[in-house]
């Protein structure tokens, strides 16, 4: 199941709908079924009017998992991707409450207002209890007027994920866009202590999930996200397509793009508003800190760029000393050495995602 980030539609290549396109794959080992839903914001009326309701986040949380009860079938594998606050809760609900069964979807609504007043769910037997595959996300932020959603911290890792991946945003400069860092819960089990990886990359909240045009610092992190399920023989996926959709011709070196001014763009946008957000870096607001794990790609980020609030590999050194780099993983570190050669874009990625086809 891939969730999209807020405004997003699947008609910009995000790293979510770029990934739901991709899973065209199929064996004699396992169907794979795919659902696409684009993000908060996204949706119009029959005139392409927008509407406050559609940044309403609980519906898209509840289609989603209304969409895995119903599909759902024993022995089924559930991995979920996105970029969205919206799959992160979706895992959790589905750790809080389990699948209802079909013909007990009625009483979700009932469910969901007892976790909303914070009082235990009754929930009916026979739901079924199963384990989230994988829990993919890049630079997932909160909802700030409604922390702890569903009584349930936004940060929290589900004990029944067995691998969570995030790729955080090192060079988001709006404190309203704060990330919602991975934390296990005292219960994880060894398998989610194994499996749980958070790593820093270049590049500003959307840099990192692939909303610009030019989206070289994206194509990294997507790519770290693709080997990490290789490696892991998580699902299948068409790598030649994944490739296809790679930035076409970049325009730096591996690892060496200008990262976008989050900031200085939205103000931009809204210069009306711009009281609203406030510059912060995610050094000054305390997420990035001493043990942080930063991407191999960092090594090669410019440092000549505007001091305007943006992090630099310098000024990170200078505050902790000696960074931590991950090694690369075998499948993006063949991207990083073939980054000038796999540059033709898929001429399906702009078109809107077919709603059916995978199993997050």
């Amino acid at each position: 199941m891939f969730c999209d980030g807020t405004g997003q539609d699947g008609m910009i290549g995000t790293n979510a709908p770029t990934c739901s396109d991709d899973q065209t794959k199929f064996d004699d080992r396992m169907r794979q079924i795919v659902f696409y839903q684009s993000g908060v914001g996204s949706e119009a009326n029959f005139t392409g009017e927008m509407h406050q309701t559609s940044w309403y986040i609980p519906s898209k949380i509840r289609d989603a998992y209304a969409f895995l009860a119903q599909n759902f079938e024993a022995g089924d594998e559930i991995l979920l991707f996105g970029g969205a606050y919206t799959v992160r809760k979706l895992a959790q609900l589905i750790d809080k409450i389990g699948l209802l069964e079909t013909e007990n979807l009625g009483l979700f609504y009932q469910i969901w207002r007892e976790l909303v007043d914070g009082k235990p769910p009754t929930i009916p037997e026979k739901t079924r209890v199963t384990t989230i595959k994988c829990l993919g996300v890049w630079d997932t932020v909160g909802v700030k007027d409604e922390p702890a959603a569903l009584h349930i911290a936004d940060t929290i890792v589900p004990s029944n994920v067995e691998r969570a991946l995030h790729a955080v945003s090192l060079q988001e400069n709006r404190a309203e866009f704060s990330p919602t860092l991975f934390t296990l819960p005292s219960r994880s089990n060894q398998i989610l202590k194994e499996g749980c990886s958070a790593y820093w990359f270049p590049g500003s909240n959307l840099g990192v999930g692939g909303s610009y045009e030019h989206h070289e610092l994206a194509d990294i992190a997507l790519f770290w996200m693709a080997g990490e399920i290789l490696n892991d023989s998580l699902f299948d996926f068409d790598e030649k397509f994944l490739l296809r959709s790679k930035q076409p011709a970049p325009r730096a070196p591996w690892g060496a793009s200008i990262p976008h001014n989050a900031w200085n763009d939205t103000f931009m946008l809204w210069k009306n508003y711009s009281w609203v957000f406030t510059q912060q870096t995610r050094l000054e607001s305390g997420d990035i800190t001493a043990t942080a794990q930063f991407h191999h790609s960092w090594v090669y980020a410019p440092n000549d760029i505007p001091h305007d609030h943006m992090i630099t590999r310098e000024i990170l050194e200078k505050e902790f000393g000696h960074l931590t780099y991950q090694p690369l993983n075998d499948w993006e570190n063949e991207r990083r050495l073939n980054w000038n050669s796999e540059t033709v874009r898929a001429t399906s990625s702009t078109n809107p995602i077919s709603l059916i086809l995978a199993s997050e």
